[in-house]
């Protein structure tokens, strides 16, 4: 991180300090959004459905959300998208704020506001893939992408512990409105950015093959398909789990608020670990290699996860799947965006994204279904195995 090229210049310094605080804001969202629909009386079910939130507009938006980042001034993309987030976070604590209690505020609003709040996120992205490719020129993207993957773990390690203890000391609606607040920084910060980030003229690619422009490339270079086909199943598998964490804890390992936070803070800090390594994995075993690792010991986390009878043992196993799946993640995306053109890079970025995204929102899915008739353990247990099987496949598949 400290040779990072996007540390050596104020602008990006602006961007990451922006995107942190992104992701820390989205990270008070894992404690809080599920907490507040089971406080809202939302059954196990409809708390798991909450985690579609942060997914289905991926899948909805991602091609269109490509084209523009790669066709729209990036910088402004960004500070409307980020404005948009704000503008959502603020609803539910508006509502309580004017009276409308806890128990009795809508699901349907809940998800309503947490849905906008991830469609600006995913303009947000699409402009960043180019953005980093701006700043730190296509030779440094690795590290460039590997610095994004730092903030954004931090982000997901203070988020969830600063939920967690808000809700216990100031209530959901004090939790709510410190998310938006992040929000609302990270709009000033991306505005102050003085930097061009593209995208350069690219008259030849536009209308609406531009947009399938990163689906054509991944399907085309067959590199790309089989990181993406593998990259999907085990969106698909890990998904399940981490769309029931909180529900687990909170009703099979009896953990409170601050102790849910303070588990998935200490998975963030590993998946921070784990991004901020991939540069290194990758230039010590090459990247097929580091990929097959991490994502063998992906299946190791979840099934830890799945056996843990009590918060310490779960907080361990999940920090091995958190950090494997970051430093998965961060190589997958790497080898992605490193055969995508400059002109292409928002297109590409997001296609991958709405990809495994697409799998978790099924994995989420599908947790939220299952959780309905069987237990939540051997639910876990299950997504684990079906982790471990599909890290037996990527040993075969994975080759760059």
């Amino acid at each position: 991180m400290i040779a990072s090229p996007l540390l050596r210049t104020a602008d990006g310094r602006l961007f990451l300090t922006a995107q942190l605080m992104d992701s820390l804001a989205a990270g008070i969202s894992l404690v809080a959004l599920p907490w507040l629909v089971l406080d809202a009386g939302g059954t196990q079910s409809q708390a798991g459905a909450a985690f579609l939130a942060g997914t289905l507009p991926y899948v909805a938006l991602g091609l269109h959300a490509g084209h523009t980042g790669d066709h729209r001034p990036r910088r402004r993309v960004m500070v409307t998208g980020t404005g948009v987030q704000t503008a959502a976070a603020v609803v539910i604590p508006l509502a309580l704020a004017g009276g409308v209690a806890v128990e009795d505020m809508p699901i349907a609003l809940i998800y309503a506001a947490a849905l906008v709040v991830t469609a600006g996120r995913v303009f947000v992205d699409a402009a960043a893939f180019g953005a980093i490719a701006k700043l730190v020129g296509g030779g440094h993207f690795v590290q460039g992408q590997s610095a994004l993957s730092f903030v954004w773990s931090l982000g997901f390690l203070v988020g969830p512990a600063v939920g967690g203890a808000l809700i216990g000391l100031v209530g959901i609606s004090g939790a709510l409105w410190v998310q938006a607040v992040g929000f609302a920084v990270a709009v000033g910060l991306m505005a102050s950015m003085r930097v061009d980030l593209g995208p350069d003229p690219h008259p030849d690619d536009d209308g609406g093959e531009g947009v399938l422009a990163g689906l054509r490339l991944v399907i085309r270079d067959p590199v790309l398909r089989s990181l993406t086909a593998v990259g999907m199943a085990w969106n698909l598998t890990t998904n399940v789990i981490y769309s029931l964490i909180v529900v687990f804890a909170r009703h099979d390992l009896s953990a409170d608020a601050g102790q849910a936070g303070l588990m998935l803070s200490i998975a963030g800090a590993a998946g921070l670990a784990g991004g901020l390594l991939a540069p290194v994995a990758r230039h010590r075993l090459g990247p097929t290699r580091a990929l097959r690792s991490s994502i063998a010991l992906s299946g190791v986390g979840a099934l830890g996860t799945a056996l843990a009878p009590e918060i310490v043992s779960a907080t361990i196993a999940y920090a091995v799947l958190e950090f494997s799946a970051l430093l998965f993640i961060t190589l997958l995306i790497s080898e992605r965006q490193t055969r995508a053109a400059p002109s292409e890079q928002g297109r590409v970025g997001i296609t991958g994204r709405m990809a495994a995204l697409t799998a978790a929102s099924i994995g989420a899915l599908i947790g939220a279904v299952l959780v309905a008739v069987i237990s939540l353990p051997a639910i876990l247990l299950l997504a684990a195995l079906c982790t471990i099987l599909v890290a037996g496949v990527g040993q075969r598949k994975i080759s760059v």
